[in-house]
């Protein structure tokens, strides 16, 4: 009777233990959902829309629109390195990342507002003063958000299959974030008309939802698995702590493949998103609810690719997902070049689709494929440095997103792009709309056959980060799988 009660009562304990894991991973997983939700609805309202209200609201000159974008990428990306640095080093009750996290859900939602809230200072020179600003304070909180969430991904587990499911769910995330960020704003424009309060109404709420989706995001990752910085050496500090990273972080192979092909991807889908405001409006001549249409579709079909994308990764590999992803991506934005006033909404539609899917597996093959060298790293050297690596990854990301947008920008101002302060495009030369179609089809494509053929010397594979997995697993890894399995 008393070994049946015992029996009975480990088993109970078992069960109990499996639930809690169970509810622990859910709770992951859902957190890190909703931080690339937030960041991603905050970025890409700025991306869609915030160099054409500057052009066509705020009568800002595109070159200088451009430039202030620019300007304010450079600053924001040699502030993610510190940011990762100082995460990797930071102790607190909540841990290492979430206060880092929180901060950033306070500045972002605000830099948007002062954005799209812009008033009318009386100046040109004092509008981009303010607006440079805005973005400031806008890219600052896209940091503080965007490094402590990949970095808790690649700590939240030892198991790479559960960190391609989080990377997943981080996707869909993405997903649901843009669909927010842009097609629910430009729906909103075209409904109300693209005025200066129109712009105003849509930056408050999609503030709201940012700020809404980061509270509740620190609240489900406060028991998410935590890594603890190493302890510094007696003497203490290192001056050079910052630069020895980062040649070490260079140093790794995989990443630094990975970190090119990157750059190349980001610079195609951001002048690729940033032109198409301009695109619909003046190649197309149709109204911000087609724009609208385009972006949901586009998220629609990223969302129901990803289960296709993680069962391929697993079948076939994520490098051959992620290099059949941008060749799908590269040419279905050339199709753009056959593209005119009169355009069928179902042609319009059919490109929002096939971008989609091939956007969504770009996004997790590309994150998948970063956190396996995250994890490659500790694996050979056992040291925590997911923070400094994600500022890395974050830093180029702003490079090349600085580069796109200023290249957009003075391109469309040397082509002779005319500015407003109505709302409304101006009337455009036929070398201005030449500049946009450009930017919307061959620009974008040249950039993913980049990225294809960087991606073509990547060459490390699951089997063999498994193998250094199995070599030191018990030696160096003190973290806990979320699944409650034992690591």
């Amino acid at each position: 009777m008393a070994s049946g009660t015992g029996a009975a009562a480990g088993s109970s304990r078992l069960q109990a233990r499996f639930q809690a894991s169970t509810s622990k991973a859910w709770r992951i997983r859902l957190g890190s959902l909703l931080i690339p939700l937030g960041h991603a609805a905050g970025q890409n309202v700025v991306t869609v829309l915030g160099l054409r209200f500057m052009t066509d609201s705020l009568a800002i000159s595109a070159g200088t629109a451009g430039l202030i974008f620019a300007l304010v990428k450079i600053y924001d990306g040699f502030l993610d390195p510190t940011v990762g640095a100082w995460s990797d080093r930071s102790k607190s009750r909540w841990g290492r990342r979430l206060p880092f996290l929180f901060a950033g859900g306070l500045a972002m939602p605000l830099g948007v507002v002062l954005l799209f809230g812009a008033p009318d200072l009386g100046s040109v020179l004092l509008t981009e003063l303010f607006v440079t600003l805005a973005l400031i304070i806008h890219a600052s909180g896209y940091t503080l958000m965007t490094i402590p969430g990949f970095a808790m991904v690649v700590e939240s587990s030892t198991d790479p299959d559960e960190r391609a499911r989080l990377m997943a769910w981080r996707t869909y995330g993405n997903a649901i974030g843009a669909l927010l960020g842009s097609t629910l704003p430009t729906w909103l424009l075209g409904m109300l008309g693209a005025s200066r309060q129109s712009h105003l109404i849509l930056a408050v709420l999609v503030g709201g939802i940012v700020f809404a989706a980061t509270t509740a995001a620190v609240r489900l990752l406060r028991d998410a698995p935590r890594t603890a910085p190493r302890e510094s050496k007696p003497g203490g500090r290192r001056r050079f702590e910052m630069l020895r990273q980062l040649v070490l972080i260079w140093a790794n192979k995989p990443f630094r493949i990975l970190a090119i092909a990157h750059v190349f991807l980001l610079f195609g889908t951001v002048i690729g998103s940033a032109a198409l405001a301009y695109f619909t409006r003046i190649v197309l001549g149709v109204g911000d609810q087609v724009l609208a249409t385009y972006f949901m579709l586009t998220t629609v079909a990223m969302v129901a690719s990803m289960p296709l994308w993680v069962r391929a990764s697993r079948q076939f590999g994520r490098r051959a997902c992620y290099m059949a992803a941008l060749a799908v991506y590269g040419a279905n934005h050339m199709t753009w070049l056959a593209a005119g006033p009169g355009e069928s909404l179902v042609a319009i539609g059919a490109r929002a689709i096939v971008g989609g899917m091939a956007g969504g597996g770009m996004i997790l093959c590309a994150y998948a494929l970063l956190s396996d060298a995250v994890r490659y790293d500790f694996v050979r050297s056992g040291e925590r440095r997911e923070g400094a690596f994600a500022g890395i990854t974050t830093l180029l990301d702003k490079l090349s997103s600085a580069a796109s947008l200023a290249g957009l920008g003075v391109f469309l101002s040397a082509m002779g792009y005319v500015s407003s302060a109505s709302g409304t495009t101006g009337a455009q030369g036929p070398r201005a709309v030449s500049a946009i179609l450009m930017c919307e089809s061959v620009i974008p494509a040249l950039a993913m056959a980049g990225a294809f053929v960087t991606m073509c010397f990547y060459k490390l594979d699951a089997g063999e980060l498994a193998a250094a997995e199995d070599e030191r697993r018990f030696a160096i890894d003190p973290a806990i799988d979320p699944t409650g399995e034992p690591t």
